[in-house]
Parts: C-alpha cells; sequence; structure tokens
C-alpha cells in the first residue's frame, strides 16, 4: 500500500507517518510511505498514480491544502483524502473534494487508529457483484445497481434505475439465479421477477412498486410472505 502524508510541520509529518507506519506493522501489512513538507514537493512525487492513500494538511504554507487534494485526484482519482488541521472551520471545506475524513492535529493519536481501520476495511471488502456470461463474455455487475431481475422466455434480464432499460440480458431461468442474491438482500415476488428489497417502495394490493417508479406484480399465493419478508429486512436495514 502507498501513502502520502504531507505537512508543512515536518516534526508532525514525521509523527504521522511513524502512527501510520506503526498501526501497518502491527497488523503485518507491508506499506510505503511518503513525507513531504509542501505541495510542490507531493506533486513532483514520482509515480504519483500508484498511491492509494494521502493525509494532507488543510492550511499549507505556500499551497492550499484542498487545492493540492483537487490536483491529486487528477492523477489518482481513487486516492482516498484525509485532511489534517489544527482549526475546526476548515472542515467544511474538505467534503468539496470528496474528502474521506477530517483529522484535529491535537486528537490525532486518538482519531487515527479507528480512520485507519475504517479506510483499510473498506478498501479490502470486495464488491458483491452478480456475474453473468452473454455471447463468450462475462460481465460483473454491482449488485447495488441491481433493482431487479425478470425471466423473459429463456433469458433474464436486468434491470437498474433507468426504467425498462436493462442493464443486460444473459440466458438463464429464475429458478438458476445463485443463492448469493438472496443472501444479500434480494427476494422473489412473481414467477419472472426477482427484487432487490432496498429499491423497494412499497408493496401493497398484489403490487410492487419500485424506487424507479417500476410497478411488478406480486404473486397472490405468497403475497403475505412476501410483505413480510420485505417488512422484516426494513426493520433491520431500511431507512424509512
Amino acid at each position: 500500500m502507498h501513502i502520502l502524508v504531507c505537512d508543512d510541520d515536518a516534526v508532525f509529518a514525521a509523527q504521522m507517518d511513524e502512527y501510520i507506519s506503526e498501526w501497518f506493522r502491527a497488523r503485518e501489512i507491508q506499506v510505503q510511505s511518503t513525507v513531504c513538507t509542501s505541495g510542490e514537493q507531493l506533486l513532483a512525487t514520482p509515480e504519483l498514480e500508484r498511491y492509494q492513500l494521502a493525509f494532507l494538511d488543510v492550511d499549507l504554507k505556500t499551497t492550499d491544502g484542498i487545492a493540492l487534494g483537487r490536483k491529486l485526484r487528477q492523477v489518482a482519482p481513487d486516492i482516498v483524502l484525509v485532511y489534517i488541521s489544527a482549526y475546526l472551520e476548515f472542515a467544511p471545506q474538505g467534503y468539496t473534494v470528496n474528502a474521506y475524513r477530517y483529522l484535529l492535529k491535537r486528537d490525532i493519536a486518538a482519531q487515527l487508529p479507528s480512520c485507519l481501520e475504517d479506510i483499510f476495511a473498506g478498501m479490502t471488502d470486495p464488491k458483491k457483484t452478480l456475474e453473468v456470461r452473454h455471447n463468450r463474455t462475462t460481465s460483473e455487475i454491482p449488485l447495488d445497481q441491481i433493482y431487479y431481475l425478470e425471466s423473459d422466455l429463456r433469458q433474464i434480464n436486468v434491470y437498474g434505475d433507468i426504467p425498462h432499460q436493462p442493464i443486460c440480458t444473459f440466458y438463464g431461468k429464475i429458478a438458476d439465479l445463485p443463492a448469493m442474491l438472496y443472501e444479500n438482500g434480494f427476494l422473489q415476488v412473481g414467477r419472472s421477477d426477482v427484487v432487490n428489497l432496498q429499491y423497494v417502495r412499497s408493496i401493497r394490493n398484489y403490487k410492487v412498486e419500485l424506487r424507479s417508479g417500476v410497478e411488478l406484480n406480486a404473486s397472490r399465493q405468497d403475497f403475505p410472505a412476501i410483505r413480510s419478508a420485505w417488512l422484516e429486512w426494513k426493520g433491520q436495514f431500511g431507512d424509512e
């Protein structure tokens, strides 16, 4: 893992580097860290595109830390930016560049471990996807992009947030969909439809309404069980 630390206080920058290195050493994770004391030095660092995480002082002497973050993103679009400052008033600015977190210098020893824990967990947790094969090619569709799947003859259409416009189509049957879907919040609501429960707006009158505005017919025979499963899911994970 490649990490940048940029702070014009050389003593604090070195201390940050030691805190970070110690955290990763304790977990036997190899890291390569680069410490810079100016924005100009950071931007001159070779192979910036390889870096995955940067800790930037907001108020650098010769460079605005927020502007530096924007320039860094042009080279490394997926880099995680964490801003550090002695002053609370800079916090809102950090989020204009999609900063991951904002840490106060005086609390850095207490705040840094949990920050690193959350960042590393996000980086190592693989995104759950549905693998589909069609026309001799294989694609992986993130589950959180799928609103519902619909069987049409011997094909399955996969739909996202655009109504009636499939993300993709592949050969298969509803009965052959992987169990992984149902383990991750999907529910079969009719003979031909499997929905992602996080995008269900309502289930009533034998209809399933999705957040995209699409309405699907629910099985009359299984309707009580379908509605009960959705309500149970909402109770655990829903935001309404």
